[in-house]
């Protein structure tokens, strides 16, 4: 059966709006449904399309370009669709994309922009990007964007960028053919004006233009687009529930206790809080384990999931996902340092303010590291080193200087591995989460 169009969602953080979105698509042997998710929203993207079981999901990597260029690669559809989750598309607008002239010259096209609000604000904002779109050429990808997908692979499909991803296509677009304007609406939900404010939002996004339009770095507007800061510290963990830390309860001689897991991640997200001007992520697996991670930390936390592979490839994609979040200054540590002074972390992150390519390394006791930070991703530092020995930091170091990275290390500090590193920890904490369990155990 040929297929016309192929409808492609991508998805993050907007799980209830796609649930809404699927039912209402049209059921047409000659349209196909694509659903393009994250890694660590796979699994419950899966789980709310069962509504739609013609429908197709995909994992992408982080980003809409990313997730839209993912789903594209996976549909066979003459014509690709590019629907955002909080929309919903008329009903006839198949139709109307079926019914376009078989012409070269005619590329691509959008709708007509509409909010799911009553008044004249939100009229007002339809009106002008009705302006926007007639005079300029300029539709944005709430507009449901279609293109040949014949042009499409001829561009090399959408820039893999943290913003403006939409505009960035429509512009190379634009130099290949002409636009088709649609009279039928894709309405688009009005929560983000409702909740930023009707025109702090279209001053804002007129901003983010003006600025795109300047040169400003797309992954400087996202952090501004998105209310985030320029430093991100993450902690990279496995959820409680799932095991680990072999050698910590076979030192204790006691079966492995999710409680004493749950209370190292807990007090090390406590030292991470104590951070002032940083945003904070948990890098997790396995994957469907979002919830039980948060449950952990008691301020905000972006959460990623880790990727597949050893140690290094999932430390070099943490680095890749929170780099395509916009930050530049990113610190990764471990889970089983609730005792590291924040200051150090603080030290990390003033080390990486340079021009030079920087790495940044907590030497632990072990050998390996606490900590590890850098300004952008470098997957080949991660590559051939001998994990889980006590040869990690020397062998890091040399790649990074293979690499033509400066290095920079922060003093030495351990982490949880034995009972002597346990005890040491709860000496020298506070009230804590470690030393509660430690007394519920041992007693003083």
């Amino acid at each position: 059966m040929r297929i016309l169009v192929t409808i492609v969602i991508p998805v993050w953080r907007d799980t209830a709006r796609l649930v809404a979105l699927l039912p209402s698509l049209p059921r047409r042997q000659d349209v196909e449904i694509i659903v393009a998710a994250t890694a660590d929203e796979l699994q419950e993207i899966e789980v709310a399309s069962a509504c739609r079981p013609d429908a197709r999901v995909v994992a992408g990597s982080r980003g809409r370009g990313a997730q839209m260029n993912a789903g594209a690669r996976l549909g066979a559809g003459e014509w690709l669709l590019f629907l955002h989750a909080d929309s919903q598309l008329a009903a006839a607008a198949i139709d109307e994309i079926a019914g376009l002239p078989d012409d070269p010259g005619l590329v691509g096209g959008s709708f007509q922009f509409a909010l799911d609000a009553p008044g004249w604000r939100a009229r007002l904002m339809e009106w002008g990007t009705a302006q926007r779109t007639r005079r300029l050429r300029l539709p944005y990808g709430d507009q449901g964007i279609f293109v040949r997908r014949a042009v499409f692979e001829q561009l090399g499909g959408y820039r893999e960028v943290a913003l403006m991803e939409d505009v960035d296509f429509v512009y190379r677009l634009r130099r290949v053919g002409r636009l088709h304007r649609s009279p039928l609406p894709v309405t688009t939900s009005a929560r983000r004006w409702h909740r930023d404010g009707w025109f702090r939002r279209m001053g804002r996004n007129w901003l983010l233009m003006a600025l795109y339009g300047a040169g400003v770095d797309p992954r400087r507007l996202a952090r501004r687009y998105e209310g985030r800061r320029r430093s991100v510290v993450a902690v990279f963990a496995r959820a409680p529930s799932s095991g680990g830390k072999v050698r910590l309860f076979e030192s204790l001689g006691v079966a492995p206790d999710p409680a004493l897991l749950t209370a190292l991640l807990s007090d090390t997200a406590a030292a991470v809080e104590r951070l002032q001007g940083v945003d904070r992520a948990l890098v997790y697996t396995p994957a469907g384990s979002r919830e039980e991670l948060e449950s952990a930390a008691s301020a905000r936390w972006e959460s990623l999931a880790q990727s597949e592979g050893d140690l290094g490839d999932r430390m070099a994609a943490a680095f890749r996902d929170l780099h395509a979040l916009g930050y530049d200054e990113m610190v990764l540590i471990g889970s089983d340092v609730p005792t590291v002074p924040p200051a150090w972390i603080a030290r990390a992150l003033r080390a990486l303010r340079t021009r030079t390519p920087t790495v940044v390394l907590g030497p632990a006791i072990d050998g390996g590291y606490y900590l590890i930070a850098l300004q952008r991703p470098a997957d080949a530092l991660f590559q051939g080193v001998p994990w889980s020995t006590d040869a990690v930091l020397e062998q890091t170091v040399a790649r990074a200087r293979a690499l033509r990275l400066s290095v920079h290390l922060l003093d030495p500090w351990y982490d949880i591995d034995d009972v002597a590193s346990l005890r040491r920890a709860v000496l020298e904490s506070g009230p804590s989460r470690i030393r509660t369990w430690w007394q519920s155990h041992y007693g003083r």
